[in-house]
């Protein structure tokens, strides 16, 4: 464990805190590590969490069914990032939710009952700790905002448009690997996989974009803030 200990470190949960205060938390916390192929299901939607999740190394989807049955995904995650936060609540629920591995990956799980459960002996962290957790919880809302942002644009070049400029921002390039397949892209963007592929061709006649796979170049960015 001790390879990835920056990357534990510079997470929201445990920001601030020395790498000898990590080490003393995951103690507490009884940190322990799995690996998941790409595509494995890591917990299914109405499964009762006990354990919260670093991204040690690889992606992992987020994804829900609507009425009709059809699944999407609400948000990806990646290296350092945290998932399962519905363990953090104080009675167990569903986490209303799949995590689903985008590629292979590396995961901590962290058992929370030192820190949240009344009654538990208590990690002498905690009250760090529960700070960093409401910290975590607002940039969850962040996430949850943003995708609400991208799915309000009505046409399906907004979209992916501006899909690609919150990337373009992240990787700080106009150059950049998506960690989508084309299916999972169409799923993010709740569309049509047909048409989005249609679509991208259409970008790249007119001159917005190149790719290759999942390499994407942004092309014509003032055009692309007018049509966004």
């Amino acid at each position: 464990m001790q390879e990835y200990m920056n990357k534990i470190q510079n997470t929201i949960l445990f920001k601030g805190f020395g790498s000898q205060e990590v080490q003393q938390a995951l103690s507490c916390l009884q940190g322990t590590i799995r690996d998941f192929a790409k595509k494995e299901v890591i917990f299914e939607q109405d499964e009762l969490l006990d354990s919260a999740g670093i991204i040690l190394y690889g992606n992992v989807l987020l994804c829900k069914e609507n009425v009709s049955g059809n699944r999407f995904i609400f948000s990806e995650l990646k290296s350092g990032e945290i998932l399962g936060e519905t363990a953090l609540r104080l009675e167990r629920e569903p986490s209303g939710y799949e995590a689903v591995s985008g590629s292979e990956c590396r995961i901590l799980f962290i058992r929370i009952n030192n820190i949240v459960r009344p009654g538990q002996v208590t990690c002498h962290l905690r009250g760090r700790i529960i700070e960093n957790m409401m910290a975590l919880l607002l940039e969850n809302n962040r996430a949850v905002y943003q995708k609400l942002d991208l799915v309000s644009h009505k046409s399906l070049r907004e979209r992916v448009l501006h899909y690609l400029n919150l990337q373009a921002q992240k990787n700080n390039s106009a150059r950049f690997e998506i960690p989508f397949s084309r299916t999972d892209l169409a799923d993010y963007l709740t569309v049509d996989r047909s048409a989005l592929s249609r679509e991208l061709q259409r970008m790249v006649q007119d001159g917005l974009i190149r790719f290759s796979r999942n390499q994407f170049e942004l092309l014509e960015m003032d055009a692309q803030v007018q049509q966004g």
